[in-house]
């Protein structure tokens, strides 16, 4: 009985998270309270303060996780091994962007980390986690910037860390325009802005290849 119990509250709590993902990413933490997560999980607004304490508590769970798209991960040895790096770079974060904007969990997540009052409302461990995220992510990127930077191909005058940030920055634009829009929208996204970036950063662009829109639904 105890176990039936136990398996219960766990499909509770995560009945509750799904829906108050849902619900922060499509109508924004602020706008949303544990009364609307309650009703779109099905559940009495005591089942969500059982699980979680606090507004701050469900959007930190809600948000743990994060795969963050224009993260490209600890391992930068395929860079190091590329003749063109930011070519490597463009296309892996393309590829990173068309899967999260499929991936319906991914999606939102992003929908709500981009979203006006998440910062707010998370405060504490929660928001250090979320901006020691970012700044890894920048890090990375600026490791490529650097690999770059070294063979001559970032253009001259550039600091890698500074087109580190700026091509997160970028990402982060393309990413917060559809941020406000549903899931799997079907309107067509222009990679231009970062198309123009890569371009503009690199001392000599070779002739690329067509590439399929990233953040085409």
């Amino acid at each position: 009985m105890a176990r039936q119990t136990k398996l219960d509250a766990q499909l509770t709590r995560t009945r509750i998270v799904e829906a108050a993902l849902a619900a922060f990413a499509g109508r924004g933490v602020r706008a949303t309270t544990l009364e609307d997560v309650a009703a779109c999980a099905g559940v009495t607004r005591g089942a969500v303060y059982w699980h979680f304490a606090d507004k701050p508590a469900l959007v930190s769970e809600v948000i743990s996780g994060l795969e963050w798209p224009l993260d490209i991960g600890p391992d930068i040895e395929s860079y190091r091994e590329h003749p063109l790096p930011l070519r490597l770079l463009r296309l892996q974060l393309w590829r990173q962007m068309e899967r999260c904007v499929s991936a319906t969990r991914q999606w939102q997540q992003v929908q709500l980390v981009l979203g006006h009052g998440v910062r707010s409302e998370l405060g504490g461990a929660p928001l250090a986690q979320l901006e020691e995220a970012m700044a890894r992510t920048v890090q990375r990127l600026g490791r490529v910037m650097t690999i770059a930077h070294r063979r001559g191909q970032l253009r001259a005058g550039l600091a890698p860390m500074a087109v580190a940030r700026g091509l997160h920055a970028v990402g982060r634009a393309m990413l917060a325009e559809h941020a406000s829009e549903p899931t799997h929208s079907q309107r067509p996204v222009s990679p231009l802005c970062l198309e123009l970036f890569m371009k503009g950063a690199a001392a000599e662009v070779p002739q690329l290849e067509p590439a399929s829109n990233p953040l085409r639904r």
